[in-house]
């Protein structure tokens, strides 16, 4: 089985973020949705930082929502982070990371996860030619929490 990174665009545009941001939704549930969800458009020729706008707003900061696979790491384009930057500008921005395996999460202020990049982040890219960084769990600026029981 290919690894979700290794997967074309496309193939990753159909699931991308909806398991993150359902445990966003589950551990924040005063929230409003924000960010966009597959629009009948191409965002190709958008501006980033509207083609990366965050994922979840509350009432204390934007949240851009991401999982992280079985290799317990995350892999975030160098895009996304320049993008995230500019709406630091409005507010306050936070990175959540889900960990579906280990049924945890993570969540820091995007200044935070960036020190962690500068410090551990390897460079990579996508098969679509978009570079990224990875950053395995044991380097995330905070310590994960476990999902509340859903039951």
């Amino acid at each position: 089985m290919t690894g979700f990174s290794n997967q074309s665009f496309a193939a990753r545009f159909g699931t991308m973020g909806d398991p993150a941001e359902a445990a966003f939704d589950m551990v924040y549930p005063k929230n409003h949705a924000l960010g966009l969800n597959r629009p009948p458009f191409s965002m190709s020729r958008m501006a980033a930082p509207l083609r990366y706008t965050p994922d979840r707003l509350t009432n204390e900061m934007f949240v851009e929502c991401m999982g992280i696979g079985g290799d317990g790491t995350l892999k975030i384009k160098d895009e996304k982070v320049e993008a995230l930057k500019v709406w630091e500008k409005v507010g306050p921005v936070g990175l959540f990371v889900y960990d579906s395996k280990k049924v945890e999460w993570y969540l820091a202020l995007m200044a935070d996860w960036q020190e962690a990049l500068d410090a551990h982040g390897k460079p990579a890219t996508f098969p679509e030619g978009k570079t990224y960084r990875r950053l395995h769990r044991k380097h995330f600026p905070t310590e994960p929490t476990a999902m509340p029981d859903a039951t």
